[in-house]
């Protein structure tokens, strides 16, 4: 005697909840375990038993999971990402907006119309006005080095 659950319309309903839950939880493996589902379905539509839908649906969730998901992984999620606040500061040109002491390499820079508490890479002196480029963030200070020119 089959049991109950192994009818057409459960996989459908699951294959269904599990389309619905990936845009809930996106990573593509509940879309790949949707594949197997409706694959299920297909399959005891045509009359066979739980042994075979399982296997089924086996065959169709790891083909999915192999095949489709790589395509829609590097397809929807894409690395490139925007960088914000300090972040974007990285690489950004600007100039020195107060002297930089030459013993301790610290100073302040303008960057992105805003005021920054800096520090050179370089030992050569940086005055007022002299162009730099930011290297990196650390906490609130701008680690800078000096341009010759633009």
């Amino acid at each position: 005697m089959e049991m109950e659950f192994f009818q057409w319309y459960w996989w459908a309903a699951i294959a269904l909840l599990m389309m619905i839950l990936e845009i809930f939880l996106p990573g593509f493996f509940l879309f790949c375990l949707g594949i197997g589902c409706i694959g299920a379905s297909i399959t005891a539509g045509l009359g066979f038993g739980p042994a075979g839908q399982l296997l089924v649906f086996s065959v169709f969730s790891l083909v999915a999971f192999f095949t489709v998901r790589p395509v829609l992984m590097k397809r929807f999620w894409k690395k490139d990402h925007i960088r914000t606040n300090a972040d974007a500061l990285v690489g950004m040109r600007g100039y020195v907006s107060q002297d930089f002491d030459p013993g301790l390499r610290l100073g302040r820079v303008q960057v992105g119309g805003d005021d920054w508490r800096a520090e050179s890479l370089s030992d050569t002196p940086l005055r007022t006005g002299d162009l730099i480029a930011v290297i990196r963030v650390e906490s609130n200070t701008l680690i800078v080095k000096p341009l010759t020119t633009i």
